[in-house]
Formats: structure tokens, sequence, C-alpha cells
């Protein structure tokens, strides 16, 4: 109890609670990506390998890393 508010007991919020105290949050354009979206990526970097290495594929080959690039930013970019 605090007597100096009649008896009432005020809490502080804080920032994160909803009271943004006239301070603007910034949002992230970019989040962490999730785990999972790393087994294909990882994938396509080493079909990406086996092109460059064995096919002679060089277009394949940036395609493929293209796609996984494009893979984890997608990702990055839903999860912010």
């Amino acid at each position: 109890m605090d007597r100096a508010n009649g008896g009432r007991v005020e809490r502080d919020r804080g920032v994160g609670a909803g009271n943004s105290r006239g301070t603007a949050t910034k949002k992230r354009a970019l989040g962490a990506p999730d785990y999972f979206v790393w087994a294909p990526v990882l994938s396509l970097f080493l079909a990406a390998g086996i092109c460059m290495t064995i096919g002679q594929s060089m277009s394949l080959a940036v395609i493929m890393v293209v796609i996984a690039v494009v893979m984890v930013v997608l990702d990055m970019w839903f999860n912010r």
C-alpha cells in the first residue's frame, strides 16, 4: 500500500508491456531464420556442389544457390 497515492499501488508497466512512453519502437526488417529452413538450404548447396563438380553445370549450380538464398531471406522476412 502506498500512502502518497491514497492507498493505491501503481506499477511501472515499462516499454514492453504496452506503454510506449513516447518512444517509437523500430520494427526489424528481417527476423531470425527458423531451424527447419536449413535442411532444404543445405541440400540445395550440396546439390549445387555436385552439379558443379560432377555435372559440370555452372548455371544450374548458380540457380540452386540463388534459390537457397531466396528461401532463407523469405523465411527471415516472414519471421520479422
